[in-house]
């Protein structure tokens, strides 16, 4: 009887410790970028933008959607795989609180172009950034999806995609 009570209170304190108490530590930190300017489409004058997004969207499936599924649709897309504790009403509330703010920065639900409050080219470079920092999926996530973190191979691939995109653009 102890071992289960023991065992019980051991579960809800791990749950807390990983996913309430990093709320406060590793949350978004209130980043406002609704005062950013947004971008302007690409600068070569005979390219139509949806030429370019066409382009960007068929290497983007290719070789670079797998990927964001594995590590980044639970939260930025409407494909989310829920975990079994997102049942228990204050986790799931931090869970939706979670995906809904992931999804106001970039939805990835309907390919390339995101959805998003900047633009392509903006959060190409900010995928770009996150790859770079190595801050997504964020260590709070990771700590229960191991397998979401992404590998070397996976961050050179995205940035090779996002290059050569961007090159598209000048």
């Amino acid at each position: 009887m102890i071992n289960i009570r023991l065992r019980c209170k051991t579960k809800i304190l791990v749950v807390f410790i990983f996913c309430i108490l990093p709320i406060c530590v590793w949350s978004h930190g209130g980043e406002d970028h609704s005062k950013r300017l947004p971008t302007e489409g690409p600068k070569k004058p005979n390219d139509s933008r949806e030429a370019i997004y066409k382009d960007i969207n068929k290497e983007y499936l290719k070789t670079i959607k797998h990927i964001f599924k594995k590590s980044c649709f639970d939260c930025h897309s409407n494909q989310t795989t829920y975990p079994w504790y997102y049942k228990l009403p204050i986790i799931k509330g931090i869970i939706d609180s979670d995906i809904l703010e992931a999804k106001k920065h970039l939805d990835f639900s309907d390919d390339f172009p995101f959805k998003s409050h900047e633009g392509p080219l903006k959060d190409l470079e900010a995928i770009k950034e996150s790859i770079a920092k190595d801050v997504m999926p964020p260590f709070k996530y990771r700590v229960f999806h191991h397998k979401s973190k992404l590998t070397e191979k996976e961050r050179k691939q995205i940035s090779v995609w996002i290059e050569k995109s961007l090159k598209q653009f000048n």
